[in-house]
């Protein structure tokens, strides 16, 4: 199995594009992993062909990995092609999984997994080999943590 030392995470929001696009700038990002089940959002550019085009067109590659998404049960065998695959392209690629939340992590006392980047996928690729986990805030900062320690309803 190939091997990649770092992905990095990253929620859409309501990020207007070019501030999406300048986050992903910003940690030098050359592909996204669209882990939504659905890639659909109310807000358009967000939307799997439309963002496909305009990460294209910025020179940023782009798949969708629906057997990464947590909102359907996939078998194991979906999961680990999907785990797999997000690894392959990690491991040629600067590359950030991406789903709707923007903040990985909830607000309260004890932070709780916001999304399934943290409580699902981070915990899989990290015992798959993968080093290290980077998660991409809003507000442009980023955070690495212990993902399986973190409180999550996945």
């Amino acid at each position: 199995m190939m091997s990649a030392s770092s992905i990095y995470t990253i929620g859409h929001g309501r990020h207007a594009f070019d501030y999406f696009l300048d986050l992903l700038r910003q940690f030098e990002i050359e592909f996204v992993c669209d882990v939504r089940t659905n890639p659909r959002s109310r807000w358009p550019q967000y939307n799997r062909l439309v963002l496909a085009e305009l990460l294209s067109e910025k020179g940023i590659g782009y798949e969708h990995i629906p057997e990464a998404g947590g909102r359907l049960r996939h078998t194991s065998e979906e999961f680990e092609w999907a785990m797999h695959r997000i690894i392959e392209i990690a491991s040629e690629h600067r590359t950030a999984m991406m789903c709707s939340e923007s903040n990985p992590l909830s607000q309260h006392k004890v932070p709780r997994a916001n999304c399934h980047r943290v409580g699902l996928l981070s915990p899989a690729l990290k015992a798959r080999g993968v080093s290290r986990i980077v998660h991409i805030l809003p507000d442009g900062r980023s955070i690495e943590l212990d993902e399986s320690a973190v409180p999550s309803i996945w």
